[in-house]
């Protein structure tokens, strides 16, 4: 076992703080590629680090042996990094403090992965693919993923903590492109959640493949939406996009230390009253959902944004100290290779209770914003995101499609005018390429708001 390996290597330091992490990461993907089987890859990586404080400076190393005597050095190397960095740190680290925990965790699932038969979930992905193909002429190019991660983490600390837990994540996408006259649309649609196979029951990944292709059948002839400023519903999709790329960032603490747009702002009002934003530590399926962090904190439910009031920060045990507050378990590491920096988990923003003809009874010109893309954000709460898809709404009704439009503005601008907030919540899977890439939960439900659409 793993960790009697890391607390045998730990047992005679004396030296300052150390915590040890054991991470194996079993990976399966298959894809599937215009008609032709791409790739079906099955890897393992595995390894261990150690992270050392030494009189308020941080060492860390790592090694993919899991001999005693090199993870052993791994120990020494990071108190020697740790020693040699003192004097260029601007400022000492100090630690929040948290109790030790012994405790482990695993994903609830029905149907672990890994007793799942490779060739039947090969099989499932050539059949999408066929489907996908098929269903018109317009089609000219489709994709067709599935992947399943399975994390096994283990986690020591001098302060006596000792925590196993293994994370199963299963999903996947679909990818298409139609043309019609010379003219290109695409659509993207993805299934999954922390569980077992059973969500390609739930969520069948041949629904997603539809999905995908009647929308890029339906855009490939469709016009491109005006450009202009007009009230909007933004899907559930993009609004979990936009709480965590254009607003969760900004709370995250590294950032707030550095100047983000949420900096000294606890307490005063950001957005509508009709807005409450949560970072989840244990949302149920969550993608980025563990019981502990990578510093062994505890993972909670933090509010960001109560009812338009700036709540809270999400910190690690560093910042929690900083800003003297307690540590909110969102310290979390890529793989062993890397420390644990700040990150979100499952950011949303919580639902109301409108339907979606409700939303769309006060707009007498607009839009409905369908299909979230990827896009851009910074600290200040600036962004700009793609859509796949512009319904036009007109006198409250849904009317034609138009191709999708990009969005932009400031984020808490655009929550500031939120006046309704939808029943539809939906949990999606993401990732966070904050210097390190990372698994995270996007969420929300569909909300009325306006903003500026780059069209025609």
């Amino acid at each position: 076992m793993a960790l009697d390996l890391l607390s045998e290597c730990l047992k005679n330091w004396s030296g300052g703080y150390v915590e040890m992490r054991h991470h194996r990461r079993e990976m399966l993907t298959i894809t599937v590629k215009d008609g032709k089987m791409d790739a079906v890859n099955c890897g393992v990586t595995e390894g261990a680090c150690a992270r050392v404080l030494i009189d308020g400076s941080w060492g860390f190393a790592s090694t993919t042996s899991l001999e005693k005597k090199d993870v052993t050095k791994i120990i020494e190397d990071a108190a020697s990094l740790a020693r040699a960095s003192k004097p260029l740190k601007k400022r000492r680290v100090d630690l929040g403090t948290v109790d030790a925990y012994e405790d482990s965790y695993e994903t609830p699932m029905h149907k672990d992965p890994a007793k799942a038969d490779k060739e039947e979930l090969v099989r499932l992905a050539i059949d999408v693919d066929k489907e996908v193909r098929s269903f018109s002429p317009r089609i000219v190019s489709d994709n067709v993923a599935l992947r399943i991660i399975d994390d096994k983490l283990e986690f020591l600390s001098s302060e006596g903590s000792r925590i196993s837990q293994r994370i199963v994540r299963c999903y996947g996408g679909v990818m298409v492109v139609a043309m019609e006259k010379g003219s290109i649309a695409s659509a993207y649609e993805s299934i999954g959640a922390q569980c077992g196979l059973e969500i390609l029951d739930e969520t069948p990944l041949e629904e997603a493949g539809r999905k995908a292709a009647e929308r890029a059948d339906k855009l490939a002839s469709a016009r491109v939406a005006p450009g202009g400023v007009f009230p909007v519903i933004l899907e559930n999709r993009i609004v979990g996009l936009l709480a965590h790329e254009a607003v969760g960032h900004c709370s995250e603490a590294d950032l707030v230390y550095g100047g983000s747009f949420l900096a000294g702002k606890i307490g005063e009002k950001v957005a509508s009253e009709k807005v409450t934003l949560i970072d989840d530590g244990m949302f149920p399926r969550g993608f980025g959902t563990m019981k502990y962090d990578d510093e062994g904190v505890p993972t909670e439910k933090t509010v960001i944004i109560d009812k338009g009031v700036c709540k809270g920060y999400l910190h690690s045990r560093e910042t929690a100290h900083q800003f003297n507050v307690k540590p909110t378990g969102n310290a979390r590491a890529w793989t062993f290779e890397y420390d644990p920096i700040i990150r979100m988990r499952n950011t949303y923003i919580e639902a109301g209770d409108y339907s979606l003809e409700e939303l769309a009874e006060t707009i007498k010109d607009g839009f409905f914003l369908k299909g979230g893309l990827s896009g851009q954000a910074d600290f200040t709460g600036e962004f700009m995101f793609g859509t796949q898809e512009a319904v036009k709404i007109r006198n409250g009704e849904f009317a034609e499609s138009y191709r999708g439009v990009t969005i932009s503005g400031n984020a808490f601008e655009v929550l500031k005018n939120v006046d309704a907030v939808g029943k539809d919540f939906l949990m999606r899977i993401g990732m966070c390429g904050k210097e390190q890439v990372n698994y995270v939960g996007m969420g929300g439900a569909s909300l009325r708001t306006k903003l500026l659409l780059g069209g025609r």
